[in-house]
């Protein structure tokens, strides 16, 4: 398969917004945990609270909605609340189970990389069937680096045992496909809803750009039956 002029020789996927559709969970998250206290969050408590980490976050919902309980606590709690929602509803993107099987067909060696913790990601993969999929797993605590770093990517390809030129960067979010790409990877875009604004920048970068992973795999189809005809 190649993708630019290049060959690729293996995948590295993204996982919340890409293949999982989560992405809301994450936006939401502020006002999920205030209505599992039975309270009514304030209207865009979402919104200002999302800029924030999850230790001002949870100072900020200490002392405005449950003074009884102390940040820590809340923090812990929100973790319970994302282990569920990962183990039990995390639904994947339209075409992600297609479009990983597919690559198994062809024989292309496949890793994620993401931000969310191991745990999550491991738990909603074995759910969904989708972890045989994976050569492996990396997340950014495990490498010690967020996405602005090209250090998660490096290290998946090395554990795919490609070069950064022939490997292939799924994601969906503009600032993490600037970083791979600037890394010298190839880089695949998917529309996110909550990327919106981003859009039209992702799919000038990016060398292969999809609506969905049904999109992707269809692009992806015709790129190997051109290349078969060529």
């Amino acid at each position: 398969m190649k993708i630019s002029g290049q060959t690729v020789k293996g995948i590295i996927f993204d996982v919340d917004g890409t293949l999982l559709d989560t992405v809301e969970i994450w936006v939401t998250a502020s006002s999920r945990y205030v209505r599992s206290q039975g309270l009514v969050p304030e209207p865009g408590l979402d919104e200002s609270l999302f800029s924030m980490s999850m230790e001002e976050a949870a100072v900020y919902l200490s002392s405005h909605y449950v003074p009884e309980k102390e940040p820590r606590r809340i923090i812990e709690e929100v973790n319970q609340m994302l282990v569920r929602y990962y183990r039990e509803e995390a639904p994947l993107r339209n075409g992600a189970a297609e479009l990983l099987r597919w690559l198994q067909q062809q024989e292309m060696p496949v890793a994620a990389a993401t931000a969310t913790d191991e745990p999550l990601v491991e738990g909603a993969f074995g759910r969904l069937g989708i972890r045989p999929f994976f050569q492996a797993v990396f997340t950014c605590s495990q490498v010690g680096a967020g996405k602005k770093k090209p250090r998660i990517y490096q290290r998946a390809a090395a554990c795919l045992g490609t070069e950064p030129g022939e490997t292939l960067v799924v994601e969906d979010a503009l600032f993490a496909l600037q970083t791979a790409k600037a890394a010298g990877f190839l880089t695949a875009g998917v529309a996110e809803r909550y990327s919106a604004p981003e859009q039209e920048e992702i799919r000038s970068l990016a060398d292969l750009y999809g609506q969905d992973p049904a999109d992707l795999l269809k692009k992806l189809r015709e790129t190997e039956r051109e290349e078969r005809r060529g």
